[in-house]
């Protein structure tokens, strides 16, 4: 039984690892939903986010600019980082249930 426990929480270890780097990783990319809004026959880029009531529109540039599209990468990261550390949460809440409060 003691090789099960040390081999939990070496996953717990690993996957408490894993969330911070996941929450850093998220934090340095650009915050929000991206958003084409049209001014003067023009499309631009803006990042759309709550501020707590307020919504916030911060631009980023034309659509079609590298910036942009650097932007929009970016923002996919951020995306599948957010998935991947959701799923970290959840096997983190397994390891610590199988765990049962022992460390």
């Amino acid at each position: 039984m003691a090789v099960i426990f040390h081999v939990l929480k070496e996953e717990f270890e690993r996957l408490q690892e894993t969330e911070s780097g996941y929450s850093k990783a998220i934090a340095d990319m650009p915050r929000g939903a991206p958003r084409v809004l049209q001014r003067r026959n023009k499309n631009y880029l803006y990042l759309e986010y709550r501020d707590g009531n307020r919504v916030i529109h911060e631009y980023v540039g034309p659509e079609d600019s590298d910036k942009a599209k650097e932007v929009l990468e970016q923002v996919e990261h951020r995306r599948r980082y957010e998935k991947l550390l959701k799923e970290t949460k959840s096997a983190l809440k397994e390891v610590r249930k199988a765990l049962r409060g022992k460390i």
